[in-house]
This record gives C-alpha cells, structure tokens and sequence, in this order.
C-alpha cells in the first residue's frame, strides 16, 4: 500500500517562494509538507540575483534576513552601483549610485535594505534555517506528478528519488513549482499574455582578476552598449565567478560563439571559463485564476516576468507572505470567507503591475543605446557618448531607481481594506512617497539605532496608536470573540500624525495598513471582521 503523510498544507516547489511560505506558514506553527524534485539548492542558473528592500523586510520579520545576508557572496553593501559602458574594459557612458536600495546606509523609511545575492544563495539560506520550523517537513529529492482534491481536502501523488510512490494529504495544496508548473497543468489553469522574440542566453562563467582588470570600480551591474554584442554582467562573488546575459542570442549557440561574445562584451580576450548556459526569452504571462478549489498558485507558476526591474521572484515572495497568513488565517478558524479568495485579488494586480513595469523596461535595451564609434578615442567617440548617456539617463533611471515602485505597492481595493478620504500620497517608480493610506504598506521608522516599527508589531493584526490615548478595549474583546491574535503598539510620536494621517493604524499580519481612523472607540468588531474577509 502507498505511504500516506498526512499534513495541513502541501507546498510542490522549493524555490525561493515556496521556501517563503514554508516558513510563513512554519512561523504560525502550521504543519506543512515541502516537495522539492532538487535534493540541493544551487542547481541551475541564478535567475534572481536582487532581494529588493520589501522581501528584505519579510526575511526579516520571519527572523532569516541576516541568514540571507551571511550567505551572500557579495557582502552586504559591497557596491549600489550599475555602470554603463561600451565595454567592460573600455569607455564609461554613464554611471548610477545608490541603485535599488541596496546602500547599507540605514534610511528611515527601510527597515532593511536589499540585498545582492543569487537566487541559488537565498535558497541555501532559507533551507538551512528550516529546522527553526518544528511543523515544517521538507522533501527533497521527491516529485509531484499528480493531484486530486474534494471539498474536504488535497492529496498530491509523489516519488522519490528512488522511484517509491507517497500520497501526501493536506487541507490546502499551494503550486510554486515554476513556469512549467505541474500543479497548473493538473488544475487546468491557462496563461495569458505574451513572449518577447528576442532570445537571450545567460552565462556563469569563471574569470579570476577581471574585477581588477577593469576601470569601473565595483558595481552589481554593468550594462554593456556595444554595437556587435550587447547585454549586461556582474559579479556573483569576490572570488571570480560573473554572469551576463547576452541579448540576441541564437537559438542553440555554440561555446565558441559564447566565448566570443563574452570577450566582445569584456573587450579583452581576458581567461574566463563557462560554467553554465541557460539560454531564456522574456515572457510576460500571468495565470487567468490563481485559485481552484483548495489548490492555490504562487510565483512563476502564477506570473512569468521578464528580469529588467528585479520583479520576478520578489512578486512571488509577497504572493507567499499574502497567501501565507490568510491560510494560517483559515486554518487556525479565525479566517471569514472571503478570505482565501482576497489572495487572487489582491496578488494577480500586483503581478500585472510588475510584468507592465518590466514590460516598459525592455523597450530600451542595450542594443537600442548602441552608437557608433562608441569605444573610441575621438572626437566623433566622446560625442557618441555624451549622446548615449543622456538616452541611458532618460531611459534607464525608472530601471534602476525602484523604491516608489516596491514600496508604495497597495492593495487598495481590496475588499479587505476600508477606504478613507485621508491624505493618500501616491508613489511613482522611482519616488517614494510614504502613506498612511489604506491599503498600503505601513511606513517605516525607526524607533531606536537598531528598533525598527516593524518589530514591535505582533504576528496578527496589531492597532497602532499614533500620539493618542489607549483606544478602547473593546478592541481586545472583539479579538478575543473571534479568535483574531491581536496587539497593540502606542507609539508616542506627535510628529508622526501627518505621516500617517490619523491616530489609530489598524495593521494586518504582511504589514500593509487595513483601517486608519482618529475615533478612539469605533466599531472595532465590524473592522476586524472586514479584515478578516467577514462580508
């Protein structure tokens, strides 16, 4: 007879996101069984390479931030840097400071900053620190190749690596098994949008003192305007080990036209070894319906992003956090209806948003950027130059300078978010504008050299009191009536009312702001009930 395991949530794929909702869902103390098919992190290529400040913000709250950081190969903030240039040894076309967050210089408005750090890395650190999540049982080495569900429950069919077949039987089944996901196959859930023609090849490649060999100082990215071959490379460690993506790959090529395409771009034909290609085309689709029954998805098995912004496996680390606390939610039977089905509404937008942005980005790549004569010393070169950076400056800045776009993300509209008239100012891509509004992430301060807001909020809703009197306690009582963990933080800062726009911030379990008001003693039990997606 087949092994039966028996857990309260299936999470198929161990990626960066479904790491991210093991532990969300471990932190709550939810039982979860994680089904990796790769018995090591560090296979493949590091698509992700940039942990933006927000999903800095959630490891840190799910107490891995500093495990993530430690097992960086770039230090933390070892460069904020991405430089321009004809090639990597020749002439500089512009260069951008203090690009994604990524200074280590503490700013009031983070409670982390991002961090540099390949995808591979991020899920070395995340699987050593399961072992902090006592309900947490990972799989690896076993694959999902079917499932069925009822209105009771989900039961994923599985092998392992030695080909033996389990059932594993949960209430709810989460799909972050990748683009091709198999949980989106089963479930008979579509793609729509589109593929970019272009193909483009990534490369790993080994080439020890070519950040000396170079003029440009350290920086996380260098995009690389030539006319012949054009893309963008960067460090992986300090050790030697780059990558570049090469824009306008042909379809199968070879090692020597790799080669030369990475001399061309380093612009010396400087010792290098490729270690791996992974050769990929932009793809902007998103899943029509995120949700079947009791089967979600999340990350690129929901939405396909192209990588210009750093979108992609951020998007998906917040999909895990919302859909996270809204099944422990459900779980723990303090969740209202409408709950589970808000993480659709809530989280295609926000990939919609993101693959727009990205989408954006690709219009002006390197190729479009390239001139003529670009790399030489002459007149008619620094002429082409000074013409390219200005392109690079009118193109490139929304790329690179994104904290109005991760941070001022809102689920305003959602149906658990009660609208106000208050101050609501908006974002744009590059300028963040925080807001106390609704819907939006609660802005951060600093309470102290190493205090951060962030950590004084509890692991439910918390109400905080913006220089004001103690609301009423009634708010505990209606808590308590439903069985909603709820907190309280009294923050007596005067000076922060008009950033917030009112004195009492009611705050959900992500962070982000449900219901602000200045009555001390409101209906504290339809509030927490329309949060909780109670209609």
């Amino acid at each position: 007879m087949t092994e039966l395991i028996e857990t309260e949530v299936v999470i198929v794929g161990g990626g960066p996101v479904g790491l991210t909702l093991a532990h969300e869902l471990g932190s709550r103390g939810v039982a979860c069984e994680l089904v990796e098919p790769r018995p090591e992190a560090g296979q493949g290529s590091p698509r992700c390479k940039q942990i933006n400040p927000r999903s800095m913000e959630i490891f840190r709250r799910l107490g891995v931030a500093g495990a993530i950081r430690d097992n960086a190969r770039l230090p933390f903030g070892w460069s904020d840097t991405a430089v321009f240039c004809a090639s990597l040894t020749g002439h500089r076309i512009e260069r951008f400071d203090g690009i994604f967050g990524l200074s280590d210089i503490q700013r009031d408005e983070l409670a982390e900053p991002a961090q540099w750090c390949g995808q591979n890395r991020v899920e070395e650190a995340l699987r050593g620190c399961l072992d902090r999540r006592p309900t947490v049982s990972a799989r690896w080495g076993w694959m999902v190749d079917g499932l069925r569900q009822d209105a009771d429950g989900v039961t994923a069919e599985a092998a392992d690596a030695g080909g033996a077949r389990r059932r594993i039987s949960g209430r709810y089944l989460v799909g972050a098994d990748g683009g091709r996901s198999v949980v989106r196959r089963e479930l008979g859930i579509r793609l729509s949008g589109q593929t970019h023609e272009v193909r483009n090849v990534q490369a790993v490649f080994s080439a020890p003192g070519l950040s000396q060999a170079h003029p440009h100082g350290p920086a996380v990215q260098y995009w690389v305007v030539n006319p012949e071959v054009n893309g963008l490379m960067g460090p992986l460690d300090t050790e030697g080990t780059w990558w570049a993506i090469i824009i306008g790959a042909p379809e199968d090529p070879t090692a020597e036209w790799v080669e030369r395409a990475l001399h061309t771009m380093i612009g010396a034909a400087h010792p290098l070894e490729v270690r791996l290609l992974d050769p990929w085309t932009s793809r902007m689709l998103v899943a029509d319906g995120y949700r079947q029954g009791r089967c979600f998805l999340a990350g690129d098995a929901a939405h396909l992003n192209p990588p210009w912004g750093g979108f992609g496996a951020n998007t998906g680390i917040g999909d895990a956090v919302d859909l996270g606390w809204k099944l422990a939610a459900d779980l723990r039977g303090w969740g209202g209806a409408g709950l589970l089905d808000s993480y659709e509404t809530e989280r295609r937008p926000m990939a919609v948003r993101a693959i727009a942005e990205a989408a954006n980005n690709m219009r002006v790549l390197t190729g479009e950027l390239a001139r003529p004569a670009l790399d030489e010393d002459t007149e008619e070169g620094g002429q082409a130059r000074l013409k390219a950076a200005e392109l690079v400056r009118r193109t490139k800045s929304s790329e690179t300078y994104t904290l109005g776009f991760v941070l001022g993300a809102t689920y305003a509209g959602s149906p658990l978010v009660m609208a106000d008239d208050g101050p609501a100012p908006e974002s744009r891509t590059s300028v963040y504008r925080p807001s106390g509004a609704p819907g939006g992430r609660l802005p951060h301060v600093w309470l102290g050299r190493d205090r951060s807001l962030y950590d004084e909020l509890g692991p439910g809703f918390t109400l905080v009191e913006v220089a004001a009197e103690p609301a009423d306690a009634r708010w505990e009582s209606a808590a308590r009536e439903r069985g909603v963990p709820f907190a309280r933080h009294h923050l007596h800062r005067p000076d922060l009312t008009g950033l917030y726009g009112a004195h009492y911030l009611l705050v959900r379990p992500d962070q982000h702001i449900a219901w602000r008001g200045d009555a001390p003693a409101p209906d504290a039990g339809a509030i927490l009930d329309r949060a909780r997606g109670v209609s």
